[in-house]
């Protein structure tokens, strides 16, 4: 079930060196930017002309789980970059392309664990305190 997200994640670091996904965006050449959103919503990709640009909440700034929302959004980069008119006017399969953004976000966070720490998170409340990781992504990350 995880082969398209293991695939990704695996081709990023072999070509980067790293899980990280400030280093990831910055080497693709997607500037990052925090903004002030207010409450909602956390991150958005956003293409203008050839370029890709995500925007993070300011609110995230200091808060781990800015590398979640960032990784989250990054898959939209990468891989629905042709879907930016069909994803924001979409209601049915919008909810596809967010869960496949959250489990591969998920997923980098298992594997930035691993490299910063040298071992796997013994268990996803240290993925959730470590990184932000959200609560309804346990089933997919524990099976």
């Amino acid at each position: 079930m995880f082969e398209k997200w293991y695939d990704l994640i695996q081709q990023l670091y072999k070509e980067f060196k790293t899980y990280d996904p400030f280093v990831l965006a910055e080497s693709k050449g997607i500037d990052v930017l925090f903004v002030p959103f207010g409450e909602t919503p956390k991150g958005e990709t956003v293409r203008f002309k050839d370029e890709t640009i995500i925007l993070l909440n300011e609110q995230l700034m200091e808060e781990n789980e800015r590398f979640f929302v960032l990784a989250h959004e990054l898959y939209h980069a990468i891989e629905h970059e042709q879907l930016s008119a069909y994803y924001t006017t979409q209601r049915n399969g919008k909810g596809t392309l967010e869960r496949e953004a959250n489990i591969f976000s998920g997923q980098l966070m298992i594997k930035m664990y691993e490299e910063i720490y040298g071992f796997p998170p013994e268990t996803f409340q240290d993925l959730q305190n470590q990184y932000g990781v959200s609560e309804e992504l346990e089933d997919y990350l524990t099976k």
